[in-house]
């Protein structure tokens, strides 16, 4: 399996178009993502990896690093998180 690793990713500051062409090109050199932290800010979080979703279309795993927390609170997000990926096939 060829897998994409990107960690630090941030992508809440990428314009749309930089965001895009970053995970259109991850979907087109990996058979999955795999992103160690701080994707986006808890507020833009569960749009980003929505987002991410369907654009790579293919398999994501994921933790969440520090800066995923911020704006929003430790449980929160991580209940957010866990309600918006139950059942998903592509985010794990």
């Amino acid at each position: 399996m060829r897998l994409a690793w990107a960690t630090d990713i941030h992508l809440n500051f990428l314009t749309t178009m930089a965001r895009r062409r970053f995970l259109e090109s991850v979907k087109e050199q990996a058979e999955a993502l795999v992103v160690t932290g701080d994707i986006a800010e808890s507020n833009s979080l569960g749009q980003t990896l929505m987002v991410m979703d369907a654009l790579v279309g293919k398999p994501i795993y994921f933790v969440l690093g520090n800066h995923d927390f911020y704006r929003g609170s430790v449980a929160g997000t991580r209940l957010a998180v866990a309600e918006m990926i139950h059942g998903s096939q592509a985010l794990v």
